[in-house]
């Protein structure tokens, strides 16, 4: 990766995370973090600097002010810089802010899932795209703003990134790890493909189950499918027990290391397996065989691409997300926005893309006064 200019757009936890795993590699490419907030920006890339410094490294990093709600001038930053890949990490609201809330308003506002959160992932990612089409860089973009829908939408007038990461990607070691026990075989031994939405990577981990969303796992021994050997519903429920693991800002640094594989893939001459969410513009999440080359979305044996994408269409209903339409625009599932209209007063139940900034903000504004509302 040394000849690699990587730039990493956002400061926040997975930003950051991702800056840190990378600069304390070997083979470490050159990193440009981005952000608003300069002083900031000086004094993370100096801290990742010195933590690489301390164990042995010495990474090229540096910064560049960037807002991307100005996409004319991000355009004209990304032109003059021409990174290799463009990693996006910016949203309006992360996924786990609405865990301040206390405990017993937070599990009926997280029944809603993150689809009525849409334009807080959306927006941001949709000026990105816009700001690199402008710039006229051929660059590769890994986006981690809710990539199982976003990328979809976006691909509708011609914006989708490349490849996005988390989600399904965040479940794979523990369920790697989980067959490996079943099996009697050390994790290096076992692989897995896993086609999966981010409702069901999302709630394995807290609750054991996959509700009624579909999911497809396939298990792989030393390369040999072993799959009818797995019990799924204990494999499932050991991801949530066994293993279970911290989430919210402590649990960024596992989608941040999903980064990194998916990073280090596309400078890689030959393909590496990974796992990750909108590859090629897809719903939800895939295995895919990731290189400089492209992408190759490597399915479990016996599925087609239609019934994979199938499965993950109506886990995105799960979602909180009903149909995406072939101009961008979405719907809403009805049972989700309905949790979002009863307790924050939002009722949007269709969002074209033009009006999704219009959206987040409302939203932001609804969610400010039930906070109030509170004493919060």
């Amino acid at each position: 990766m040394k000849d690699t200019h990587l730039l990493v757009i956002g400061a926040g936890n997975v930003g950051t995370h991702t800056l840190d795993l990378l600069a304390r590699r070997p083979d470490a490419p050159r990193i440009t973090l981005a952000g608003r907030d300069e002083e900031l920006l000086v004094r993370q890339v100096n801290l990742s600097r010195m933590v690489a410094a301390q164990l042995g490294h010495t990474p090229r990093l540096d910064h560049v002010v960037m807002d991307v709600d100005d996409i004319d001038r991000t355009a004209a930053t990304l032109a003059e810089l021409s990174p290799d890949i463009v990693f996006s990490t910016v949203s309006l609201q992360a996924w786990w802010v609405i865990n301040e809330l206390p405990k017993d308003l937070l599990t009926r506002l997280d029944e809603a899932e993150i689809g009525p959160w849409l334009p807080m992932q959306l927006t941001l990612i949709h000026k990105v795209m816009q700001a690199v089409k402008a710039s006229g860089i051929d660059a590769q973009v890994v986006n981690a703003a809710l990539p199982d829908a976003t990328h979809t939408i976006l691909d509708k007038v011609g914006l989708a990134p490349t490849i996005g990461i988390g989600n399904v990607a965040n479940i794979v070691p523990a369920l790697r790890h989980a067959a490996a026990d079943q099996l009697g075989k050390s994790p290096a031994q076992v692989d897995l493909r896993v086609v999966m939405e981010a409702f069901v990577s999302h709630r394995v981990p807290r609750t054991g189950d996959a509700g009624d969303a579909p999911y497809r796992i396939s298990v792989l021994e030393n390369g040999s499918d072993v799959t009818e050997r797995v019990d799924m519903e204990r494999l499932l429920q050991t991801v949530a027990t066994r293993y279970r693991r911290l989430g919210g800002v402590r649990g960024a640094v596992l989608t941040a290391a999903s980064a990194v594989t998916v990073i280090e893939a596309l400078t890689s001459t030959e393909p590496r397996l990974v796992h990750a969410p909108g590859p090629d513009a897809l719903i939800g999440g895939y295995p895919v065989a990731v290189s400089a080359k492209g992408l190759d979305v490597q399915l479990p044996d016996g599925l087609s691409s239609t019934q994979a994408l199938d499965i993950n269409k109506k886990a995105l209903w799960h979602d909180g997300i009903a149909e995406i339409r072939d101009d961008g625009s979405v719907r809403y599932s009805d049972p989700h926005m309905d949790i979002v209209k009863s307790m924050l007063g939002y009722d949007v139940r269709e969002m074209k893309l033009a009006d999704s900034q219009a959206c987040a903000r409302e939203l932001a504004a609804k969610y400010s006064e039930f906070k109030e509302s509170l004493g919060a």
